[in-house]
């Protein structure tokens, strides 16, 4: 008996596949910090290219951050001071934490794996097209970094 592989798109991060989503909660370690969520963390990345006057301050109040969403609005506030270098930097540091969770949060490689071949979509109406998709268009950098994690 030959096993089925799946097949075709996740569309978006929700129901049974919102494990992928950054706003999963599930507490796990990256650059020697605990966080709640993939969200948190990186808005935590953030603030490495921001004015070292109010680092602690933001990184203070992003790790004290009770949701995924709250981290993120956070995260958006952090005053970088060098937008360039950020720019250059967040997909290596996306990579980073995505494999931080899916290596230390028990189950999680295993459904990664379990979504076989299929095409891995940050589907959303926020027209975040850089991390995902809108409307059909996006780069979609967030799914990528899924299926390199998953391996394919």
């Amino acid at each position: 008996m030959r096993s089925a592989i799946n097949t075709g798109v996740v569309k978006e991060f929700r129901g049974e596949y919102s494990f992928l989503s950054n706003y999963y909660t599930a507490p796990f370690e990256w650059r020697g910090v605990v966080f709640h969520s993939t969200e948190q963390a990186f808005a935590y990345a953030k603030t490495f290219v921001c004015d070292p006057r109010v680092q602690d301050v933001f990184r203070h109040d992003i790790l004290a951050a009770s949701t995924p969403g709250e981290a993120k609005k956070l995260g958006r506030a952090v005053p970088m001071t060098d937008v360039s270098v950020w720019d250059s930097t967040k997909v290596q540091y996306m990579r980073e934490i995505v494999h931080s969770k899916f290596e230390q949060v028990v189950g999680l490689a295993g459904q990664l794996l379990n979504t076989g071949v299929m095409m891995l979509v940050e589907g959303n109406t926020w027209n975040d097209t850089f991390w995902g998709r809108c409307k059909g268009k996006g780069y979609n950098h967030l799914g990528v970094i899924l299926m390199e994690e998953r391996g394919y």
